[in-house]
């Protein structure tokens, strides 16, 4: 009974100081990661907006949506949406840009876990193209042919940013 109580106090007394190392370690590596990762986003809003410069991207707090992870407005601009949506696999991460008017500037996407060659379609210049230009809520944004399962999430989301910008930034 005594080595029972012995080998517990021992086992919470190593997690107990394996925590605190996890935790110090975390603390002091969260801003280099932090770090990191907005340089990395940046570099994918600078290809929504080439001539703009890293202070030009302001982040806007997002309220209550499952797609939208972050809102970047651009300095005399307009917004740049960072969505995840789920797909037929993996889902799609991408940005989208859009006008105060709703007009997409621009898309790109940042990654997708679905089938390569079909449901990654949504990542090449095609489908890229076909979004430009458009209107969310007034134009016709169309799937991927064969690519349904995740052309439509993009879209999707797509059009629920389109609802954000118009009901919460205007």
């Amino acid at each position: 009974m005594k080595k029972i109580l012995y080998l517990m106090l021992f086992l919470a007394m190593v997690a107990a100081v394996s925590g605190g190392a996890l935790a110090y370690v975390n603390e002091l590596t969260a801003p280099k990661i932090a770090a990191i990762a907005l340089e990395a986003e940046k570099e994918n809003l600078l290809k929504l907006f080439p001539d703009a410069k890293d202070e030009d991207f302001e982040e806007i707090k997002v309220k209550d949506s499952d797609k939208i992870t972050k809102i970047f407005h651009v300095k005399g601009k307009d917004y740049v949406f960072k969505l995840e949506v789920a797909g037929y696999d993996k889902g799609t991460v991408f940005l989208v840009a859009l006008s105060e008017d709703g007009k997409i500037i621009d898309y790109v996407a940042i990654s997708n876990g679905d089938t390569k060659g079909i449901g990654s379609k949504v990542m090449e210049e095609p489908f890229r193209k076909s979004l430009k230009g458009k209107y969310v809520g007034k134009d016709t944004l169309d799937t991927i042919s064969g690519a349904t399962k995740s052309s439509a999430p993009v879209i999707e989301g797509i059009q629920e940013a389109g609802t954000y910008l118009k009901e919460q930034l205007k």
